[in-house]
């Protein structure tokens, strides 16, 4: 669950006056009765306390009587198709009164189709959704606020890591309840025998930019003109340029969400440093050659022994016990510069919504609860899958304290930093970012020139957004 598709906000801005053309209609038109509101506007409730206790969960509320259906779309494929069938079951046996019609979506127009569906009135229930998805939805009054019932239910905020807990907030509000994290996406994973060959203590991995270069540097090796075994990839693309950005205390974005802060020496810094970790692996063309050569999934080159250290997220333990169980393997927090506070950003992780006109909204925050903030259901799916969970009570489990990679992702999660001020553009953003880094991969722009380019983009991006808000 490392990708995330990408299109255009405007694009989801057409789809959305569908949906407000659709509204007007409905308003002139008869209605049923209207289920019991929350006394506090929705646009105007206040974000959620942070009151009870970190590891307080309240005992699940009983939902109605009636026998009635919940529609689910999500895209929980592959392995965890198993452990999404088990959690749903157990949730049925639980609340016997409400069955769950669960959809496995694809990738491709997932968000069109989302919108479309609510703006022709036939929405899922409950929608499996990211957080940089939010402001659109939002902007197209498209989902229900939660705020409200979370505090009905004893949920607050404190309960919560807090990089998650403002990745939640967005309007004064919250769309998205989290079931995995967004934070510890940047570990550092690496194989302790290609460390042991090159002189390298693996119990003492690169804690800083400079180590780390001096270790690619040592790990790399060639056959010929090609690369044989690559020392490091940094973690792809936007996703990773923010982690790394926020590894240098970059600034991003002005605390409105309004003004681009990326044109400045420690953006450049960071591009330098990407820039250098390929040069120094025989530069961007030889380690294209390479990747071509090493991405089918089963032929994982990390797995293979021909990538000695690789950067990614807390989910690639479960992506390791899985496809690689005899891996022999270390991890650790990834390598900052200036004594950075953050490991990396808050890119997004996958929640659940319920969409305007959610058939039966008393039984689909239900499934919500249990999906992503029920210990039985939501952490047990998470403990499952060696991955974090937003929640602190989970992670005060023994399956997660007794693990050796525990300290890993619990520093990880206190040091993420949040960006959430660029959700609103963030593929604009990412693809501002994506186009940059190729121009100085390729020698064709200086580090300062695409970071001027690249922040002159982002605050396009952020002008066109604010300007039809």
């Amino acid at each position: 669950m490392s990708t995330v598709k990408r299109f255009s906000r405007r694009e989801l801005l057409k789809l959305s006056r569908g949906l407000a053309a659709s509204a007007m209609l409905a308003a002139c038109a008869p209605q049923p009765a209207p289920a019991p509101q929350p006394a506090v506007a929705a646009d105007k409730a206040e974000p959620t306390k942070a009151t009870a206790p970190a590891t307080a969960v309240p005992p699940t509320a009983a939902p109605a009587a009636a026998s009635t259906s919940v529609r689910l779309w999500h895209h929980w494929g592959g392995d965890r198709v198993p452990l999404m069938d088990k959690m749903i079951k157990d949730f049925m046996a639980k609340y016997p009164n409400i069955k769950v019609e669960a959809t496995l979506q694809p990738w491709e127009q997932r968000l069109e189709k989302l919108m479309a569906s609510i703006s022709a009135g036939t929405p899922p229930d409950v929608t499996m959704l990211a957080q940089q998805d939010m402001p659109p939805f939002v902007k197209a009054k498209a989902l229900l606020p939660l705020a409200q019932l979370m505090t009905a239910a004893g949920i607050t905020l404190d309960q919560y890591y807090e990089a998650e807990a403002k990745a939640m907030q967005w309007n004064g509000d919250t769309w998205v309840l989290p079931n995995a994290v967004g934070g510890a996406h940047n570990i550092m994973f690496y194989i302790p025998k290609d460390f042991q060959a090159v002189g390298l203590d693996p119990k003492n991995p690169p804690k800083t930019w400079d180590e780390l270069k001096a270790a690619v540097k040592k790990l790399v090796t060639f056959d010929g003109e090609k690369i044989k075994r690559l020392g490091c990839t940094l973690y792809g693309g936007a996703d990773g340029f923010r982690h790394i950005m926020a590894s240098n205390d970059a600034p991003m974005v002005s605390d409105d969400g309004r003004k681009s802060l990326m044109d400045n020496e420690r953006t450049v810094e960071v591009m330098q440093y990407m820039l250098d970790v390929v040069d120094l692996q025989g530069g961007i063309e030889k380690v294209a050659a390479w990747q071509s050569t090493t991405s089918a999934f089963e032929t994982n080159p990390f797995y293979s022994g021909l990538q000695s250290i690789l950067f990614t997220g807390d989910w690639y333990y479960f992506y390791i016990k899985a496809q690689a169980p005899k891996l022999e393997y270390m991890s650790a927090q990834t390598p900052v510069n200036r004594n950075s506070p953050w490991l990396g950003s808050y890119n997004y992780c996958w929640g659940y919504a319920i969409p305007k006109g959610a058939k039966d909204p008393k039984a689909a925050w239900q499934l919500v609860k249990w999906l992503s903030y029920d210990l039985e259901g939501s952490c047990e799916f998470i403990k499952a899958q060696l991955q974090g969970h937003p929640l602190k009570a989970c992670f005060s489990q023994p399956e997660f304290t007794n693990a050796p990679f525990w300290p890993v992702i619990d520093v990880s999660l206190k040091k993420t930093k949040v960006y959430n001020g660029a959700f609103p553009v963030w593929n604009e953003q990412g693809d501002a970012m994506t186009a940059a880094l190729d121009q100085v991969y390729y020698h064709k722009k200086t580090p300062a020139q695409a970071v001027k380019e690249m922040s002159e983009k982002f605050q396009k991006s952020l002008d066109e957004w604010w300007a039809t808000s």
